[in-house]
């Protein structure tokens, strides 16, 4: 089998992991099980953006960062309340504190770069735990939306570009992605999420905004390119290939999530003025 189908294979094998995975957490999706979760999926993360950084060294500002990644994900933060900019204060004080103390070995611009990640980054993975604000059917639907919006984009782009692709979309950041495969993941995206849409309704007997839906998912799938593509400058620029080696064939939890964290966010503020089904 040629390098190329090797790939192919440990793609689709870390993906069926990845489902199993993803079905168990739903299964405790109630539980604290969910927020041990997105708690480690904040802490790895965060510990992958320190490692691209060239930062890893530093056990004590890794460890800062992971102590404030987790519980910007875990604890409820309304990001225009005092706590939260009291809690970003203090994070950014502390990392300012180190630069000053060991500025022959950090520079600025990773110390910042290592702040906007750990403090973002996890807030993205916080909602998942957002999510259950809403009725059960509801909060089910938004997860596996959310979760099909950037990953099935992804899998069709790959796809998509695999067997048609010719043209590059962006060769100087991520020279393996194609305008056709981009093309193909976002009609590939809307098409199959319209499908889950229309089934998840149908069998919990609730009603659908098919304008909003139809509007949101083509913007969702650019919004997952863009934050692949976000992700692909950063690695380039801090020549690494991958943040991790946690799942085989996609690399790490980053490299997997790198589009979800964009959409995500999307997904919620527009589901609270558009609401996509209830």
């Amino acid at each position: 089998m040629t390098k190329r189908g090797n790939t192919l294979k440990t793609r689709i094998i870390s993906a069926a992991v990845g489902l199993v995975l993803l079905g168990i957490v739903m299964y405790f999706f109630d539980t604290p099980a969910l927020d041990v979760a997105v708690a480690l999926l904040s802490a790895i993360a965060v510990h992958e953006f320190v490692h691209a950084a060239g930062l890893s060294e530093h056990k004590l500002l890794e460890t800062v960062c992971i102590i404030f990644g987790v519980a910007f994900s875990t604890v409820y933060f309304n990001i225009f309340s005092g706590i939260t900019f009291l809690a970003e204060l203090i994070f950014a004080g502390i990392l300012m504190i180190m630069l000053l103390f060991d500025h022959k070995e950090l520079e600025t611009g990773k110390m910042a770069f290592v702040f906007m990640t750990s403090a973002l980054v996890p807030r993205a993975f916080a909602m998942l735990l957002l999510y259950r604000e809403y009725d059960k059917p509801v909060s089910y639907y938004l997860v596996a939306l959310s979760l099909c919006v950037a990953w099935l984009n992804d899998i069709f782009a790959y796809f998509s570009g695999y067997f048609f692709g010719k043209k590059k979309l962006c060769p100087e950041i991520s020279p393996k992605k194609t305008v056709e495969g981009a093309v193909g993941g976002v009609a590939g995206d809307l098409i199959l999420c319209l499908v889950l849409t229309y089934a998840f309704a149908a069998a919990m007997n609730l009603q659908v905004n098919w304008l909003s839906s139809c509007i949101f998912l083509p913007i969702g799938a650019v919004a997952s390119i863009f934050g692949d593509l976000c992700a692909s400058i950063i690695k380039r620029q801090f020549g690494i290939k991958d943040y991790g080696n946690i799942m085989p064939g996609h690399g790490g939890v980053m490299d997997r999530f790198d589009s979800w964290v964009f959409v995500a966010p999307l997904l919620y503020i527009w589901n609270i003025y558009l609401p996509f089904i209830g």
